[in-house]
């Protein structure tokens, strides 16, 4: 098993079909024009976890808010459906807690939509809290 970051051009193409399973409106292409010009302009990272083949995939941002200080925000986190039970999505959230840590962070951080229950659970036995409510307004 190995985790790392995934770039290159290349590299970022072979994770879509992963993305895609929890991003199913993104297109392919949206996907590969999309990840780049975050990762120049807001420093969008994709990890992946490698254990013969792509299992586990997640999005990073590092933020800092006024009130809190600097945190580690996971925008998407997904592993295989063949995986799953496996022990990887547990070992990618370690990983990114880790480098987190290593980058000076207060806090790891993850918006999860309310109809994901499963994926809430798996979020709480991994340590992580519920303490907010998160708010939108669709602007067009």
């Amino acid at each position: 098993m190995r985790i790392d970051f995934i770039t290159g051009s290349d590299a970022i193409a072979r994770s879509f079909d992963l993305m895609s399973r929890l991003r199913p409106r993104l297109s392919r292409e949206a996907y590969l024009d999309a990840v780049p010009r975050l990762m120049a302009d807001s420093g969008y990272r994709l990890v992946g976890l490698e254990d013969d083949g792509l299992r586990a995939l997640a999005g990073i941002r590092i933020g800092e808010w006024l009130h809190s200080g600097r945190y580690l925000e996971v925008e998407e986190l997904v592993t295989a459906e063949v995986a799953r039970s496996r022990g990887y999505g547990g070992a990618l959230l370690a990983w990114i807690a880790d480098h987190a840590r290593g980058q000076g962070c207060r806090q790891l951080r993850l918006v999860s939509g309310v109809q994901r229950i499963d994926a809430h659970r798996f979020y709480e036995r991994a340590g992580m809290a519920w303490e907010a409510k998160y708010f939108s307004m669709d602007l067009g």
